[in-house]
């Protein structure tokens, strides 16, 4: 074993937080991974882990030394992805992140189909709305809905969402149902903060035009299912995605206002870095993606 297969190691056991499960996936025993995070330390001349018998800790050494050697796992990792997946065979691992609707929805159900289509590759899915460093955090594709500005990132839009303004028909028969943009401005809205923004101003169309119309309300949140709960309690109007209270929509638990004025749509791409050429699996994988979104266009649109 080398001086750069113990760094890898090392990242491993840091990543994993234990000696014991790193020394279990790896198939080896706990003295040998000790043993080759020891000669590490002894070749560096730096103690790199605190160990106790409850966790292990890094010394400052050891934080320098994990920052650093992380980005090289992750290089090792792309280029094994990178020959498996031109094979002929479909092998590898794939990191993904995406935001909490699009998973609940659609995504997460057919990543697993994925899986069960090719059984050689390993999905690592993380769902967040917060929009991570791709490079930084070693993810190979991400899965967003919003306006990209980001250079160093390829995009493939894979389905425009539509946005409406809904509310539950006793919300309206006890506050009135707005006929007009401005007649929002009477009752109560329930906001998406997203990055750590209100949006509390609504794009509506009067006369093909665009306007920017101030609305106001108690309650926001930063995840749209709480803003769907809300909703759904009578508490206010909401702009959400249609895909989000689609079915609600359908069984006329939620009614759909002010549709004439409302053409807020959103593109849902994937996204890659420009440095990770996708390769054969990954790209696969998006189509599949896309399909499944294909499927459920009616959600969206």
């Amino acid at each position: 074993m080398t001086k750069a297969d113990d760094m890898v190691l090392f990242v491993q056991v840091v990543e994993e937080g234990s000696f014991s499960r790193v020394a279990e996936k790896l198939s080896l025993t706990n003295s040998v991974v000790s043993k080759r995070i020891a000669r590490l330390e002894e070749s560096l001349s730096v103690q790199l882990l605190y160990r106790t018998t409850r966790k292990l800790s890094l010394t400052d050494a050891g934080k320098m030394l994990y920052n650093k050697a992380k980005i090289a796992k992750l290089a090792f990792q792309e280029a094994e992805n990178a020959v498996t997946g031109y094979g002929e065979d479909m092998k590898g691992k794939i990191r993904i992140t995406m935001p909490v609707v699009s998973a609940s929805l659609v995504l997460s159900k057919s990543i697993a189909e994925f899986c069960k289509k090719h059984p050689e590759i390993s999905v690592d899915l993380h769902i967040s709305n917060e929009l991570v460093d791709l490079i930084e955090e070693g993810f190979d594709l991400a899965i967003r809905t919003a306006e990209l500005e980001d250079s160093s990132l390829i995009a493939r839009r894979l389905l425009d969402s539509q946005w409406i303004i809904c509310a539950t028909p006793s919300y309206l028969k006890k506050n009135g149902h707005p006929q007009t943009p401005e007649q929002l401005q009477s009752h109560e809205c329930l906001m998406y903060k997203f990055d750590n923004t209100s949006n509390d101003i609504w794009p509506l169309y009067v006369d093909g035009t665009e306007q920017l119309l101030p609305v106001n309300g108690r309650f926001n949140s930063n995840h749209l299912s709480a803003i769907k709960r809300a909703l759904l309690s009578d508490l206010g109007i909401a702009f959400l995605p249609q895909a989000l209270v689609y079915e609600e929509l359908q069984q006329n638990t939620l009614t759909q206002i002010l549709q004439d004025f409302t053409r807020k749509k959103m593109g849902m791409y994937a996204v890659y870095p420009k440095a990770r050429q996708p390769d054969q699996k990954l790209k696969l994988l998006v189509e599949h993606l896309r399909q499944s979104l294909q499927q459920k266009q009616a959600y969206y649109c």
